[in-house]
């Protein structure tokens, strides 16, 4: 490891130890960092963004986030009496001036984000900037868009189980983002789920989405959820209808343009997961 890799992993190791020693302190297992937070990695420029401290400021944005994200399963599991709560509540409160000093208005593009690359750190679902998002991990492969995530106490909806609306707002996004991978950007318009089985907590899922029909301006996606060991047993499935929209509802929306004709909307032009005035219905099994 060069001396360079070393100051740069420094701040994050720091983050990673306050973390860490803040759970310990509140009589909670290290492990819960562990689970509350992504596993560190090297942030990759894009092209189309400026190499001057911009992964730098993308990487310190996602320690932030798992920072966050690891402090919030610290609270909903936290037992420590009444004072100790409301004094890590004043000291939190003390951070925000420092945070609020720059914002972006709601619409503005995230400077950080680069739709070429389709990153997207502020996302809700797999931004690894946001610290609401359960952070899943996709790839690609023919077609095929696998997700990994475990999830933990924040998201419980029945005790030990994954709460319905978050299976639901993971479908949505893997489902949306194999529709833009394959080349065509389309907004929600209907999202239909069934529910098979529990979604346990703190289990590696599988979230596996793909496209399996086209017409015209219509895409349909297939995807489910199921536990990484069973892969083969969907708790939940779901059916995504997308629309690619017009030229002129793109730049109402989103400020983006293209050509009259389907599918012309650049694929990473539309933030993901976009869901315009539709049908949502959800199937539930007793």
């Amino acid at each position: 490891m060069t001396d360079e890799t070393t100051r740069r992993q420094a701040p994050r190791k720091r983050v990673d130890n306050a973390v860490d020693a803040a759970l310990e302190k509140l009589g909670l297992p290290r492990q819960a960092a562990a689970m509350a937070r992504p596993a560190w990695e090297e942030p990759t420029p894009s092209p189309l963004s400026p190499a001057d401290g911009m992964a730098a400021r993308r990487d310190a944005a996602a320690q932030l986030g798992a920072a966050v994200r690891a402090l919030t399963d610290a609270t909903v599991r936290t037992l420590v009496p009444t004072e100790t709560l409301l004094d890590i509540a004043a000291r939190i409160t003390e951070c925000l001036p420092a945070l609020t000093a720059e914002q972006r208005d709601i619409g503005e593009p995230a400077p950080l984000d680069d739709p070429a690359a389709k990153m997207w750190l502020h996302n809700p679902v797999i931004g690894r900037a946001n610290p609401i998002a359960p952070w899943v991990e996709t790839t690609l492969v023919d077609g095929v868009l696998t997700g990994r995530a475990t999830l933990g106490l924040p998201y419980q909806g029945p005790r030990g189980y994954l709460h319905g609306g978050m299976s639901a707002m993971m479908l949505d996004q893997i489902l949306g983002d194999v529709v833009s991978a394959s080349g065509r950007s389309g907004l929600t318009v209907s999202l239909s789920t069934r529910y098979r089985g529990p979604v346990p907590l703190l289990a590696p899922l599988l979230v596996v989405g793909q496209v399996v029909e086209v017409a015209d301006r219509k895409i349909t996606a297939v995807g489910t959820i199921a536990l990484e060991s069973k892969p083969d047993q969907p708790l939940v499935e779901g059916v995504g209808i997308f629309v690619v929209p017009r030229p002129d509802q793109a730049a109402r929306l989103f400020g983006v343009s293209a050509p009259d004709a389907p599918g012309t909307i650049p694929s990473g032009a539309i933030p993901p997961n976009s869901a315009v005035a539709g049908s949502a219905v959800a199937e539930r099994r007793p």
